[in-house]
């Protein structure tokens, strides 16, 4: 990538999952003001049997086998992986220097059988480690162990660390429907149980309740060559999804599944569009998402045959500078627009008038007031249908 394309930044990220609340003046959420306190306590109450257990590394080495999992640590809902190596050898150095470990959380889906609702970075960690997949690194207390593997520990910390222990938190939700007043109990179980530091942002939550194909799309879609290249996050490789390289943790758009944001805001944003839908961007994202969880095998291809082929075409328009400002800055507002825009329009011919579109966008962006609706204005339904017909008008332009 060209030293000139600025990329997105943590800091972007986190402000694009904040705006998505954002309505217009006057509009309402909800009529949650309107609801009965003491009802609505009575049917959106959480009922969770709760216990703790402790449980050897040596046990989990074994619970955790491949093809034998007793506790499965990579359920539907689960984030991407985020740890670094480092960060994986300072947990086992913590279990060496006898250090408590924050507990997971589990969930019992059936007898004795778990997933992870928080602690896969941890369990993952230790199961790889304990498999000889890594060496340790970075280790503070225990530099002359790094570059070790645990088959080349000493035997007694081999020992050691088997007899090591770490703490569980059990769960079994009795109530999993929502309740009349809209209240997802699964929601709210996946966000707030989150010890290891960062609860889950929008898209992981939405990752969490809707899991199917239409999520499993969104995330192939997301690594894709013409997308990657486009967003600044390093290629897909093998075995990715177990191991991801060091590049590619610290990307914030993978790291925190807003890449896969990005693709559904095309699918969900065109709908809304076209059918008048209002209310907040997350409301929107999250009644899409739920509706079209599950897609058949026609359904999920026509998707991706359009995603691909209006991306492909804008790239093949302004190469580099796709989605981006007279900055250099990529664009969220700009990926929408030219995207819904191509999408409700792609009989128009921009291959062959590629220099007036570029010059009607970069036109566009020196006006104050088209810049303010292509780019500047809030982060609502009705910001982003003028945006698509500012598009609009763009991609029509004539030399």
């Amino acid at each position: 990538m060209s030293e000139t394309r600025v990329g997105i930044g943590a800091e972007d990220v986190e402000q694009w999952f904040e705006q998505e609340s954002e309505t217009e003046p006057g509009e309402r959420l909800h009529d949650a003001d309107q609801t009965d306190p003491g009802k609505k306590y009575a049917i959106s109450q959480l009922r969770v049997v709760r216990e703790t257990k402790d449980y050897q590394l040596d046990y989990l080495r074994h619970a955790l086998q491949p093809g034998k999992e007793l506790i499965d640590t990579a359920p539907a809902y689960q984030r991407r992986l985020r740890w670094s190596n480092k960060k994986k050898s300072l947990l086992i150095e913590s279990f060496l220097l006898n250090i408590p470990v924050p507990p997971i959380f589990l969930f019992e889906r059936d007898y004795n059988e778990y997933e992870v609702i928080d602690g896969r970075q941890r369990l993952e960690a230790i199961s790889a480690f304990l498999g000889d997949e890594y060496a340790l690194s970075g280790l503070e207390y225990w530099p002359e162990l790094n570059r070790l593997r645990f088959s080349k520990l000493p035997k007694v910390l081999q020992k050691g660390l088997l007899r090591r222990s770490l703490p569980a938190v059990v769960l079994l939700a009795e109530t999993k429907e929502t309740a009349e007043d809209g209240l997802d109990v699964r929601r709210v179980l996946f966000d707030r149980l989150n010890t290891g530091g960062t609860r889950l942002n929008p898209q992981e939550l939405r990752n969490a309740l809707y899991p199917g194909t239409f999520n499993a799309l969104l995330i192939k879609l997301a690594r894709s060559a013409a997308f990657t290249d486009t967003w600044g996050i390093p290629p897909q490789v093998a075995g990715e999804e177990r191991e991801p390289t060091e590049e590619l943790l610290r990307n914030p758009l993978y790291s925190s599944l807003a890449d896969a944001e990005l693709v559904l805001r095309f699918f969900a944003l065109r709908n809304a569009i076209v059918t008048g839908k209002q209310g907040s961007l997350r409301s929107i994202l999250d009644s899409y998402m739920e509706k079209h969880a599950m897609l058949d095998d026609n359904e999920s291809q026509a998707m991706e045959e359009q995603f691909i082929t209006c991306l492909s075409r804008l790239r093949a328009v302004f190469g580099d500078m796709t989605f981006r400002l007279t900055s250099k800055r990529l664009s969220r507002p700009l990926y929408d627009a030219l995207m819904i825009a191509l999408s409700r329009n792609p009989e128009i011919d921009i291959e062959n008038r590629a220099d007036s579109i570029r010059a009607a966008l970069k036109s566009a962006l020196d006006d104050e007031a088209k810049y303010d609706v292509l780019v500047g204005r809030g982060n609502t339904i009705n910001a982003i249908h003028e945006r698509v017909e500012l598009a609009d008008e763009i991609l029509h332009a004539r030399g």
